[in-house]
């Protein structure tokens, strides 16, 4: 039976107690005291005899009443502190001075692949040295989300320790919480990705699309590299993510990166990772590198033609080998990863050149995908305009909801160099200039507009290259104004915004004519 006695603070009170039980001839199981209250166990009894005594326990002096309870104070603590680790998914490992395990919860005995029973048991040296453990009972400090090498586990983990200090101030014991980077790299997915991109979304009308989309949907379940090939703004991002969402990978990781916009000399370390120390600046911790970010998913490399010959070399070491190494790193761990790669160049001219490896082209070259530009496949410029249109007017919230049949005439017209996405360009702009429910050819501001003949440079007024330029922009805006008489129009039109004009306007003495 379990009793809570709310009490005095007297002197004798516990031995009192005590000796009631005693006369009574019951053995006690425990005694705790905590916040006014003793809280007493003892061996069951009979029903009289259990009368009698809890009648006996009311007399002693200082104790005001009693009730019966479930548990003893520190057995629910206990309870409730296995409930709690338990629930959650990080992994608890708690260890005493010498590095005997205390308490380790459900999630740390997966990760670590650690016995279930192995409470009171020393932790691997090893293990505790990776896990900063030895450190933090040595030194007394705390680390916060660092990721480290687990060598028995074959990958990485972010752990953050606490030192445990008795009254004295003394380092007692040390609590690590673990979390396997697979879930921290799966919880960074799932907050930065974008909506998925499927076949079904990719509008067409063309027989030459249709082609290339049953090629792709072909290619969507194999494992093998694709190389998209095709014109900028023929939309080969797109391709790359459908197919990643019609794959067997679907569920995991979709991780692009634009080889071109990042400077070579930073390219590696994204691509490979780095350990901490490894270069000046380089991160606590280390950082790892996107080929393990996507492994188990899909890596799309974009502009692959713009890498250098030392990057194409590692990056072929990885495609044959499936394993990376991070830099300054001793370790090579396994990857499973999807290569999708994208260019606008003529691999087959660079080769030639030797400004691109042969080996590498053929490892990419595997499953080649071409992207016919938007001029060879006019039948879907008008499906794509709408779907632009119907976008844009509820982005801007503007009434226009189609084209005049002149408009798609000039549309279907125009070469487009610059495909799908000036297309898509033309259209956002054309919704900012229209104003009534129809876009009319004026609206499509399509090409550059040449002059009667080349601009003449008059040496005899002796014009610096700043006045002839600023003479030029104040001809352009008078002549935008002159047709479109608003700032804000006027700004869509040469691709400024409406403070840019006013300010310009100001600058050439026109706010006040316009």
């Amino acid at each position: 039976m379990r009793l809570c006695m709310p009490c005095a603070d007297r002197l004798g009170l516990l031995l009192d107690l005590s000796l009631v039980l005693v006369n009574w001839g019951v053995n006690i199981v425990s005694v705790e005291m905590e916040q006014g209250a003793v809280y007493l166990e003892f061996q069951p009894v009979s029903k009289e005899q259990q009368q009698a005594v809890l009648a006996a326990l009311r007399q002693v002096d200082g104790i005001y009443t009693l009730r019966e309870v479930s548990y003893m104070p520190s057995k629910e603590r206990a309870e409730q502190l296995d409930a709690v680790l338990s629930s959650v998914q990080d992994g608890v490992l708690a260890v005493n001075e010498s590095g005997r395990i205390k308490q380790c919860n459900t999630a740390a005995a997966c990760i670590l692949r650690l016995p279930e029973k192995g409470i009171d048991q020393p932790l691997p040296a090893e293990l505790a040295n990776s896990l900063l453990i030895t450190r933090t009972l040595r030194e007394g400090c705390s680390f916060h989300n660092r990721e480290v090498f687990i060598e028995s586990i074959g990958g990485y983990c972010v752990v953050n320790t606490r030192p445990l200090k008795n009254d004295a101030s003394q380092v007692v014991g040390a609590v690590v919480m673990i979390r396997d980077g697979r879930d921290v790299r799966e919880l960074i997915r799932r907050l930065t990705a974008s909506m998925p991109v499927t076949f079904t979304d990719i509008s067409f009308a063309s027989p030459a699309m249709e082609k290339v989309l049953d090629q792709a949907r072909r290619y969507a379940n194999s494992a093998s590299t694709v190389l998209i090939r095709g014109e900028t703004g023929t939309g080969k991002e797109l391709f790359a993510r459908a197919l990643h969402s019609a794959s067997p990978r679907a569920k995991m990781t979709f991780m692009p990166i634009n080889c071109a916009a990042i400077p070579d000399t930073l390219l590696e370390s994204e691509f490979f990772g780095y350990e901490e120390g490894a270069f000046t600046g380089a991160a606590k911790g280390g950082k790892p590198g996107l080929f393990e970010l996507a492994n188990g998913g899909t890596l799309f490399l974009d502009e692959i033609g713009e890498i250098s010959s030392h990057l194409q070399a590692k990056l072929l070491r990885v495609l044959q080998e499936k394993r990376v190494r991070r830099l300054g790193g001793s370790r090579e761990l396994p990857i499973d990863v999807r290569i999708i790669t994208a260019t606008n160049r003529d691999l087959e001219d660079m080769v030639a050149r030797r400004l691109f490896r042969e080996d590498l082209y053929y490892r990419l070259n595997i499953i080649p995908l071409y992207l016919p530009p938007l001029r060879e496949r006019t039948e879907d410029i008008p499906i794509l305009a709408e779907q632009f249109l119907t976008r844009f007017a509820a982005k801007l919230q503007t009434p226009v909801y189609r084209f005049s049949p002149q408009a798609l005439e000039k549309l279907q017209a125009y070469s487009w160099p610059g495909n799908v996405r000036e297309l898509e360009n033309i259209i956002e702009r054309a919704v900012n200039l229209v104003d009534g429910p129809e876009i009319q050819p004026d609206h499509l501001h399509i090409g550059k507009k040449t002059g009667s003949g080349k601009a003449k440079v008059q040496f005899e007024t002796y014009q610096t290259l700043e006045e002839r330029v600023a003479e030029f922009e104040r001809e352009i805006l008078q002549e935008t104004m002159k047709r479109f008489h608003s700032s804000r129009r006027a700004g869509a039109v040469l691709g400024i915004s409406h403070t840019a004009v006013i300010k310009k306007l100001k600058k050439h003495g026109l706010w006040t004519s316009c």
